[in-house]
């Protein structure tokens, strides 16, 4: 989703409520957040470790929840912790940062990350995915969805939100990505452009289809 008009800098009550009137409720749950997790987790066998970084409420979270995966999200703004804890289920959610996770090496199955990292600072990067690929296990898998500048695009398209302060070059990203034990995982990515799950039971586009402006990359952890 391509938003526009926001003025929110700190992520708190008038950010939420702006996102809202935006129809980006970060409390919605529904049909949704539950076809987007079946698609993220193919192939995950029950009771997996899901981790999501910059989870917001947990509203996707919540789709994991519901398919028997154990739940873990992190989210820099305590007041989206605080509004996620009231309203969903989730094992566990944690304020704080992305470059120093609390969880064990090699704890988790899958990292999950979707329209976050575009708005983290360029010099917290490295240790952010740093952080993502130790707690991950060997065979593990990532899921990351952002904002980046594909050919014939420019920066001023994913500017709409005041907070997209790294809005970078697909380069950029797969740069970064390529770092340590992690290789990009063509068959997961094969399997989301290919899904049968699609964000809404009217149309038959599915996720990869609707969303044009995702840049997605999936991983996995050697």
């Amino acid at each position: 989703m391509q938003l526009v008009g926001l003025s929110a800098l700190e992520y708190d009550e008038q950010y939420y409520a702006e996102h809202k009137d935006a129809n980006l409720d970060y409390l919605g749950h529904g049909y949704w957040q539950e076809e987007y997790a079946k698609m993220v987790s193919k192939g995950l066998p029950v009771g997996s470790v899901v981790f999501d970084g910059g989870c917001a409420c947990g509203s996707i979270l919540t789709g994991f929840k519901k398919l028997g995966f154990k739940t873990i999200g992190m989210d820099l703004s305590a007041y989206m912790i605080e509004l996620g804890t009231e309203h969903f289920d989730n094992d566990e959610l944690i304020c704080g940062s992305l470059t120093n996770i609390p969880l064990p090496d090699n704890s988790v199955d899958l990292v999950h990350s979707a329209q976050v990292l575009e708005h983290i600072p360029e010099e917290l990067m490295e240790d952010i995915v740093s952080e993502f690929e130790r707690i991950l296990k060997p065979k593990g898998k990532m899921f990351l969805c952002l904002d980046a500048i594909r050919d014939g695009e420019t920066k001023e398209m994913y500017m709409g939100d005041p907070t997209h302060v790294n809005i970078q070059r697909i380069e950029y990203w797969s740069k970064l990505f390529k770092k340590g034990n992690l290789l990009f995982d063509v068959q997961s990515y094969n399997n989301f452009v290919r899904s049968e799950f699609k964000p809404t039971a009217e149309v038959e586009a599915n996720f990869f289809e609707a969303y044009p402006y995702w840049s997605v990359f999936t991983l996995i952890k050697e």
